[in-house]
């Protein structure tokens, strides 16, 4: 295994089990690695750190995947890996009333660059980095081995393109995948879309945040802001909300939605297509109030340099938002963006129920489900944050 080595005093936080290097800690590359190549990592001493993932063209120039000299590379660590992530996931998912979750999250799991997701038998997977691409024949013969799927659709992250310069197509690389699959979470049933759905079809991440906010919604009337496919709303309609408005700009997630509704015999809420800061603004005018408002927008901060502005869109979100809540109502409000700190998305809030003049005791802090788990010597892990509150 060719080697990188790292310049002096660079590798403190790799030793304590951080998975990324970045490329200015790097004082030489061995000739001739490939990019996406696993390498052994040394010290400015040529002592051994970890074995990582090498990404030539990245800022994140190493991702780390073993700390143990002796742990041999090969398709083995792939089966390993995938078979300690599937057990832990089985301690975890109701299969009664949930078949579908994430099967490996990249870093927290023990192999960057790969995401993957179980649909009811059928395997998405997220194709991230250089490295990803590059050992993607070991890691589809790892998930078959393992999981025995019925089809694997890999997909490629945006990053793969504009950071690790990779072009990739997606494309099924085992059995046949449909368009659509129905899958259970929460005893409810989803029409997802391997193919077309966002990131990996379906967002599993806020499976437990949906069923919480639920048990709030028996007789209430609802709105359900960036709504999607209806994972928030579905889950209120399952437990006796009154009433339920759907609010998202994509005509497709608003379709799919009212499909999920019919799959389970609901009725189909009020669904309002719009960019949802311009509804709440037109919605200042009207003094219809909600028992409870549901905010979960997307990633609003895709780099570090962005995070200012994403912190004022989230004071203005929450802010309109805040406003459409009825007095002794529910609030929840989520971001799932990574580089945002949960202490400065609660500040946002803080500023936003200020500028709104209403009182917000928060009563609950979320996160993502537990089939994303959090690697604790590694805080980009934790990506989800939420709360939930009363507002007067």
């Amino acid at each position: 295994m060719k080697t990188i080595i790292l310049k002096k005093f660079k590798d403190k936080l790799a030793r304590n089990k951080n998975p990324w290097i970045f490329s200015g800690a790097v004082h030489s590359a061995e000739k001739g690695i490939v990019n996406g190549e696993a390498v052994k990592v040394l010290d400015s001493d040529k002592r051994f750190v970890a074995y990582g993932f090498y990404s030539e063209h990245s800022a994140i120039a190493l991702r780390l995947f073993s700390w143990d000299e002796e742990e041999t590379f090969g398709a083995d660590i792939f089966r390993k890996r995938l078979s300690c992530a599937l057990a832990a996931r089985k301690r975890l998912i109701d299969a009664g009333r949930t078949d579908s979750f994430r099967l490996l999250y990249g870093e927290a799991d023990g192999l960057p660059g790969y995401v993957a997701d179980i649909y009811n038998g059928h395997i998405s997977l997220q194709v991230n980095t250089a490295s990803a691409v590059h050992y993607l024949p070991m890691m589809k013969d790892a998930l078959i081995d393992t999981v025995s799927p019925l089809s694997i659709y890999a997909r490629p992250a945006d990053e793969l393109a504009k950071k690790e310069m990779i072009r990739w197509q997606e494309q099924c690389i085992h059995g046949e995948t449909p368009d659509s699959i129905i899958i259970k979470e929460n005893g409810l049933k989803i029409s997802a879309s391997l193919k077309s759905g966002q990131k990996t079809g379906y967002y599993f991440d806020q499976r437990e945040n949906r069923r919480i906010a639920a048990e709030y919604a028996e007789g209430q009337d609802v709105l359900d802001c960036f709504c999607y496919t209806g994972g928030f709303s579905l889950n209120a309609a399952a437990k006796g909300a009154k009433h339920i408005t759907s609010v998202d700009s994509s005509a497709d997630a608003l379709a799919n939605l009212k499909e999920n509704f019919r799959l389970n015999g609901f009725d189909t809420p009020e669904t309002v297509k719009a960019d949802i800061f311009d509804y709440l603004r037109e919605r200042n005018a009207d003094s219809v109030k909600h028992d409870m408002v549901i905010l979960d927008p997307p990633k609003l901060a895709k780099s570090q340099s962005a995070v200012e502005q994403a912190l004022r869109a989230y004071k203005d979100l929450n802010m309109l938002g805040l406003k459409k809540v009825k007095n002794n109502g529910i609030f929840f409000s989520f971001s799932c963006s990574g580089r945002v700190s949960r202490e400065d998305f609660i500040k946002s809030i803080a500023w936003a129920a200020k500028d709104a003049g209403r009182t917000l005791r928060i009563t609950g802090f979320l996160s993502q489900s537990g089939d994303h788990p959090i690697n604790p010597f590694f805080p980009e892990s934790e990506y989800l944050k939420g709360i939930t509150g009363i507002v007067e």
